[in-house]
């Protein structure tokens, strides 16, 4: 096509074509005529299929805003179970999964941070509330925070400091530029901890139940936490935990789900504390269910020398 419109261009712009009668110079103005015509229709085709075959880039959705989840088929058929039979599933699935050991892909973004921070590393969890966590890079530890679920143990190793405080409250450690939510973390591995002394009102949608969770007191009632229940398998892919003032403080996701040991276990969970605009995304691999855990494993492991900063 571009030898084409070069050719044409030459014919129609050559200066070195003889001056001659009145005939061959009528000929020579009517090949020029034909010629420029011809550039321009070939000029005009090219444009016209670089119009058609160009698409302007989409831009692509968060996991956050990509809502495709909520209206997935997974290819069977939808089940039709009552509030208390949905809410005894959840419990139910919950109460399997005693122990948890995996190698993680962790990411995580906080406004502080110029970009997200990806490390590889271990988590443990033992139910009900202990967690441990390691993070690395280049063979070096990154962190090391464990849980017992009243408490938190955060050891930097790079500055022989350990940061701990309550695990139910928010902590920022400005030495490092991150916020963590210990309390929220074993949560995402013990659903029936949600509905504990609650009371759930149920939705029905066609591909999945939203379970809302409530706290009904003597004089008022307040929403706790969003459960998102797919209708086939009876898996919760969704989850919210709101506030006290009503405001969502934690959002979390769950994919790639797999059976391992009887126990269907995500192998990719994304958090989101939209307060703090900080995110948090796992994915697990060699995932080990319910095998023995040594109590020790989920001690604070520092130097003696350690400095320990209280963030209460």
């Amino acid at each position: 096509m571009y030898h084409i419109l070069f050719m044409l261009y030459q014919i129609t712009h050559q200066s070195n074509i003889p001056r001659c009668g009145r005939g061959r110079c009528r000929e020579s103005r009517l090949f020029k005529g034909i010629a420029g015509y011809l550039c321009g229709f070939f000029l005009f085709a090219m444009l016209a299929a670089g119009c058609a075959t160009s698409k302007t880039p989409a831009l692509q959705k968060t996991v956050w805003e990509d809502t495709s989840l909520l209206f997935r088929n997974n290819g069977g058929v939808a089940r039709e179970l009552s509030p208390q039979e949905i809410v005894d599933t959840v419990i139910s699935r919950g109460s399997q999964l005693a122990t948890f050991r995996a190698n993680a892909e962790m990411s995580v973004a906080t406004p502080q941070l110029k970009g997200p921070v990806r490390c590889t590393g271990i988590i443990l969890y033992q139910s009900p509330q202990n967690l441990r966590t390691v993070g690395s890079k280049f063979a070096s530890t990154l962190f090391d925070i464990s849980s017992d679920g009243d408490r938190f143990w955060l050891y930097v190793p790079q500055e022989n400091k350990c940061y701990t405080g309550k695990s139910d409250a928010f902590h920022r450690v400005e030495a490092i530029g991150i916020n963590i939510f210990p309390g929220d973390m074993a949560h995402l591995f013990n659903y029936k901890e949600l509905l504990k002394e609650k009371t759930p009102a149920v939705e029905t949608w066609p591909a999945y139940w939203l379970v809302h969770v409530l706290y009904v007191g003597a004089s008022e009632v307040s929403l706790k936490g969003n459960l998102y229940i797919d209708r086939v398998d009876g898996e919760i892919f969704r989850c919210e935990v709101f506030n006290p003032d009503g405001s969502v403080r934690l959002q979390a996701l769950f994919s790639n789900l797999a059976t391992v040991n009887g126990c269907k276990i995500p192998q990719r969970i994304d958090v989101r504390w939209p307060a703090y605009s900080t995110t948090l995304s796992m994915a697990f691999s060699n995932i080990t269910v319910n095998g023995v855990l040594d109590p020790r494993v989920f001690a604070p492991a520092m130097p003696e020398e350690t400095e320990t900063i209280n963030l209460n």
